[in-house]
C-alpha cells in the first residue's frame, strides 16, 4: 500500500483527496476532511485549528 492509500485507508478519506492535499498547492480542504482526520487521529476540531493558528 502506498502512502497516500495508507493515509486515506487510516483516515476515512478518498484516496484523490489525499493526492490534490499533497500535490496541489491551491487545494482547498473541506471541512468534512479536516473532521475525518481529527476523528481518525483523536484530535479536537479546536485543537486543530488551535494548532494551525485559525
Amino acid at each position: 500500500m502506498n502512502n497516500n492509500s495508507q493515509f486515506a485507508t487510516e483516515n476515512n478519506i478518498d484516496e484523490k483527496t489525499v493526492r490534490q492535499i499533497r500535490e496541489d498547492k491551491d487545494y482547498q480542504i473541506s471541512l468534512t476532511t479536516i473532521m475525518r482526520i481529527c476523528e481518525a487521529k483523536d484530535i479536537a476540531l479546536s485543537d486543530f485549528f488551535f494548532k494551525v493558528g485559525i
